[in-house]
């Protein structure tokens, strides 16, 4: 055998050293490769004002429904009240409907009992043509709980009352027959200072409207104290201009001598100036009740004594306030009197004449 050299030693010694380096190497255990860091995301901005809430859309409420009933239309008083009563309902989310009973009652007593079936008013204004008979349909409108509002003249069997009546009415917004005849009345006793005997014709509108025969009662009531003054004619003018000239014409011709015209409306007055003109009669006083446009006219011209004063607009729009109210479980007046309703009317009162017409702007 041959002995190894050294050289042959020295290389089996590296050999070996190489094998020992290499499994160091491969048992030496290396650093973790370490995920990236996240970056952290920027916070998501808190709101510091919270939004508005979504609006909720509401319903507005549905408009009053109120039902006016009177005497007659077409004239420029009812006009002037339905215009009142309409411009206030339209600032008080109301609405007016006008029923108009021609001057006869029971025409009316169908109309109120006809709104009461409907079901679809919440409110009445009632002028009543007969003060008694209206009164069984003003319970009923009561019954089904409708608010109701006297107007302009009395319900019930007191035509002196400014009271509502019957019991469960809200209000009473008007005045009576017994005022305005006494006013008329005092008018005359004017009109006929130093006129001995003073003869006077008195036209009424409609004999039987209840106001119309109360108004006449007390001018006659008034006027009796004084035994110059001397009623010789009495007819009915319907409240029109036309009728009253026919009937005039006649009174006229057999009553030369009148000295005072006095009536239940200038309507009437303003024909009866007329017919005294066509019969070429001169020096009549003459005396209206509204204190229409033209009766103002009348009495700014001299050609009226006096007239008195009736504010329909101003009604209408009290009647439609008070009834709103009533609705609304608010305040309000329970009984107003038109004669005393200053303004519009002259501190004084509701007679005007050439002195209180400068104070006084006429309504209808």
């Amino acid at each position: 055998m041959l002995r190894p050299t050294k050289w042959d030693l020295l290389l089996t010694s590296l050999i070996l050293l190489s094998l020992v380096l290499t499994a160091c190497a491969q048992a030496t255990p290396q650093p973790a490769q370490q995920e990236p860091t996240a970056v952290p995301a920027e916070p998501t901005a808190v709101p510091t004002t919270p939004p508005e809430p979504t609006a909720v859309p509401t319903t507005p409420p549905e408009p009053f429904k109120i039902g006016l009933f009177v005497p007659v239309s077409g004239n420029t008083y009812e006009e002037a009240r339905l215009r009142g009563a309409q411009e206030a309902a339209a600032k008080l989310n109301a609405e007016v409907v006008s029923f108009s009973g021609e001057y006869d009652p029971l025409e009316q007593i169908n109309q109120i009992q006809d709104a009461i079936a409907s079901e679809t008013f919440d409110a009445l204004l009632i002028h009543p043509i007969d003060s008694n008979a209206v009164v069984p349909v003003v319970e009923e409108a009561l019954k089904a709980g409708l608010v109701v509002v006297n107007a302009d003249s009395p319900i019930g069997p007191d035509p002196d009352t400014l009271l509502p009546y019957p019991e469960g009415v809200a209000a009473f917004i008007g005045r009576t027959g017994k005022a305005t005849g006494e006013w008329l009345g005092q008018a005359v006793i004017k009109a006929c200072e130093g006129k001995d005997p003073c003869e006077v014709a008195y036209l009424i509108g409609i004999q039987a409207l209840t106001i119309d025969q109360v108004r006449y009662q007390n001018l006659e009531a008034t006027v009796k104290p004084y035994p110059a003054i001397k009623i010789v004619a009495f007819q009915e003018g319907l409240y029109r201009q036309d009728k009253s000239y026919e009937v005039m014409q006649n009174v006229f011709q057999a009553n030369p001598g009148i000295d005072v015209v006095a009536s239940s409306g200038d309507q009437m007055t303003l024909g009866a100036e007329k017919a005294a003109k066509d019969a070429g009669l001169t020096g009549i006083a003459f005396i209206g009740n509204g204190a229409s446009i033209e009766g103002c006219q009348a009495l700014a011209e001299g050609r009226f004594f006096a007239t008195i004063a009736d504010i329909p607009y101003t009604q209408g729009q009290l009647l439609v306030e008070t009834a709103v109210n009533a609705l609304l479980g608010q305040p309000f007046e329970t009984s107003v009197d038109l004669n005393k309703v200053s303004p519009p009317l002259p501190p004084d009162g509701p007679v005007i004449n050439t002195e209180s017409l400068s104070a006084y702007e006429c309504q209808w």
